[in-house]
């Protein structure tokens, strides 16, 4: 920027040494020359190429035209062109001793700004011919000397660019149509009008050009000593590409601006759809409610200096959302942020893409995986608080929440407290960025959740209906580099309990009589609920490897108790439940109702896993995905089958058995028997004692 300044007033300082030409009252075009020469002295490659023109009434001033700048070792190569520029003096007031500029023009100024592939910048030729600066004068003592008096009717910069184009980088900008205008403009801090208008084009190497246009308008106001500088009444319109521009407002004091700049004031950004303008921008932007992002409205007061920023009464409108609040960089140098936002009432769902019925569509949401920003983690310097009176999130309504965001030297702590469904949520996480994947630790608990309003929020009362409170623990571990990565670590443990929790439309007693009926080949007629009430509830879950384990649940459903083991696999998609049921005790199993269990014992505190339940994890149904377990069943109905047997005919069956024993250990006998006298015969054989030698002898004669 300051080497275009410092092209801008060399342009500008054209004109004033033309008027030095006029005068001497000779012919200001017999001085192009000379002109020339002396910015080559200044290392400049000057050309002026029009007429030099001056004029003496009403005003006295001069005209320069189609000019052009350049390093000496590039002259063919411009940084910076002129079509036409003018200054005018006012007449009258020089008489007096008053300098009073009528006008300052300058149409078609172009600057062109360039880098190599070395990085080195095509206007450093100029500053390196510089001459050394001469040493600084003494200031001043007298305050006068410090003021500044200026008073100029017009100034204006018209048809004029400016181009960056980075060979190194790929990156090019280019400010084009820039048109500034200022009038009455004075030092006495009296305001006096500015607009200014312009394009900016930006494209970076393999990526798609961007667009953008400016318009601005302000009233403008300095004083003397250049120290205080106000804005007001000032108008930003900007839109890229074909948008709609967005509008704001603002007004803006700078104070101390020789010294220690500090600025204050406002602005608000009018109420946009911000819809087309993504779209500019190459967003993609699919939301459940094609309605959201079409009113958004943001409005503060500003303050700050060099080294924070403050954003104080904070409004944000966001649809139907309102947020108040404040944002506060605290320190520039290391960007730490402070924000503190209060919201009404906010449906996030709306703003999620909208759901896929297609299975093709929900596994290639699965394959892909999604990149942890580590490094930006790693550079936040946050401490946030959010506070909602309502929110709506994956179907779930939400109320009073409280989020919590502390974030330094790559470790980020959150904290959240909601009410939901009569009950309390309380969940902390602790992400550390600091290695080369992120470390997450969380715990949570729910208390007191009434499961029917839940479940019907989220639609699947229909084919799931469960009410009742229940409350959970949880708390786990998991480490990646990505989504998928921390999603496969996960390993975290939850307990839960309830009580009176009614599960609809299955009835778990009418099932296990129904199996009992089957099997003892009788029939009661009952008149069921379409429910299973049960009267506690506990479990234990294990999520690790992509798979959630059921390791106990134990309920007591009348007279009943049941248990359940299972998984769910999340890779999958796919669930499956095993339910043991058995009758606690003889009393329970006489009052009973709709099971033909007769007087025998047989189903007292027997175990039964004959229920079972499997299916897809995402479209649970009950009475779809539950029934009888065959092979289980057929093990029953064997098992069954010989107790009745043994029930009826158990003498018989007893004095066979008994006559069957005694044969096996007659039989068993006999076999022992047989088996030692073998083995004494072998031993006789194996084993017979020797002659003696006189014994052989006698033998012999």
């Amino acid at each position: 920027m300051k080497t275009v300044g410092k092209l801008l007033l060399a342009l500008i300082a054209l004109p004033l040494l033309a008027l030095l030409a006029l005068v001497l009252l000779v012919d200001v075009n017999r001085f192009k020359p000379h002109i020339e020469d002396i910015a080559k002295e200044q290392g400049i490659a000057l050309s002026i190429k029009g007429d030099l023109g001056w004029s003496l009434w009403p005003g006295i001033g001069v005209d320069i035209n189609d000019v052009s700048l350049a390093a000496l070792a590039t002259p063919e190569q411009p940084l910076a062109e002129l079509t036409r520029a003018s200054l005018l003096l006012k007449l009258m007031p020089l008489f007096s001793g008053d300098f009073q500029v009528d006008h300052l023009l300058v149409d078609g100024a172009r600057i062109h700004l360039a880098v190599d592939k070395a990085g080195k910048g095509n206007w450093e030729a100029l500053t390196q011919s510089d001459k050394a600066p001469a040493p600084a004068e003494t200031a001043s003592t007298d305050p006068a000397s410090a003021n500044l008096t200026l008073d100029i009717q017009d100034i204006s910069l018209t048809n004029s660019q400016v181009s960056y184009r980075d060979a190194k980088s790929g990156q090019t900008l280019a400010l084009r149509d820039i048109n500034l205008h200022l009038t009455e403009v004075n030092t006495r801090a009296e305001p006096f009008p500015l607009t200014l208008a312009l394009a900016v084009e930006m494209e970076q190497a393999g990526a798609a050009p961007l667009l953008l246009t400016l318009a601005l308008k302000n009233r403008l106001s300095v004083d003397s000593s250049l120290n205080h500088i106000t804005l007001n009444e000032g108008d930003l319109q900007v839109a890229v590409g074909k948008s709609a521009p967005l509008a704001l407002t603002y007004e803006l004091a700078l104070s101390d601006v020789q010294n220690k700049p500090a600025y204050k004031g406002q602005f608000a950004l009018k109420e946009t759809n911000v819809r087309p303008l993504l779209a500019a921008l190459d967003t993609e932007l699919d939301t459940a409610n094609s309605d959201a992002l079409k009113r958004v409205a943001l409005s503060a007061a500003v303050e700050g200096n060099d080294q924070r920023v403050q954003l104080s009464n904070l409004a944000i409108t966001l649809d139907k959302t309102r947020f108040d609040g404040s944002l506060a960089i605290t320190d520039l140098a290391t960007t730490a942020i402070t924000l503190d936002l209060k919201g009404d009432s906010i449906n996030v769902d709306d703003y999620l893409p909208p759901p896929s019925d297609t299975e093709a569509t929900a596994t290639a949401a699965a394959q892909e995986d999604t990149p942890l920003p580590l490094d930006a983690i790693r550079g936040l310097n946050l401490n946030a608080a959010f506070a909602l009176q309502r929110m709506t999130l994956k179907q779930m309504a939400l109320e009073n929440i409280a989020l919590t965001v502390n974030a330094k030297n790559g470790v980020v702590n959150q904290k959240l407290n909601a009410k939901a469904y009569q009950g309390t949520i309380a969940f902390n996480s602790k992400t550390d960025a600091r290695s080369d994947k992120a470390a997450l630790s969380f715990d949570g608990a729910v208390q007191g959740f009434e499961l029917a309003p839940l479940l019907k929020d989220m639609e699947m009362d229909e084919k799931l209906a469960l009410s009742g409170a229940i409350q959970a623990n949880t708390q786990g571990t998991a480490q990646g580099a990505s989504v998928n990565q921390l999603m496969a670590s996960m390993n975290s443990t939850a307990t839960f309990s309830g009580a009176q929790v009614r599960l609809a439309p299955l009835n778990i007693e009418e099932q296990f009589c129904k199996l009992v009926n089957l099997v003892t080949q009788n029939s009661t007629e009952v008149s069921w609920d379409a429910y299973t009430e049960m009267r506690q509830l506990d479990g234990n879950i294990v999520w690790r490897d992509q798979v959630i384990t059921l390791n106990s649940f134990n309920a007591g459903v009348s007279q009943l108790l049941l248990a359940s083991t299972g998984k769910i696999n999340l890779a999958s998609d796919s669930y499956e439940f095993k339910l043991p049921i058995k009758i606690a005790s003889a009393s329970d199993a006489a009052t009973l109702k709709g099971c033909s269990l007769g007087t025998t014992n047989y189903w007292v505190d027997r175990g039964l896993s004959l229920l079972r339940c499997k299916g897809s994890f995402g479209a649970i149904d009950p009475l779809k995905d539950c029934g009888f377990d065959k092979s289980a069943l057929g093990a029953l109905t064997k098992d069954f089958a010989e107790y009745k047997l043994r029930e009826k005919h158990g003498a018989k069956i007893e004095a066979a058995e008994q006559k069957v024993e005694e044969k096996k250990q007659e039989v068993k006998q006999q076999v022992e028997e047989k088996k030692q006298e073998l083995i004494n015969k072998l031993q006789n054989k194996l084993f017979k004692t020797p002659k003696s030698a006189a014994e052989s002898s006698a033998a012999a004669e």
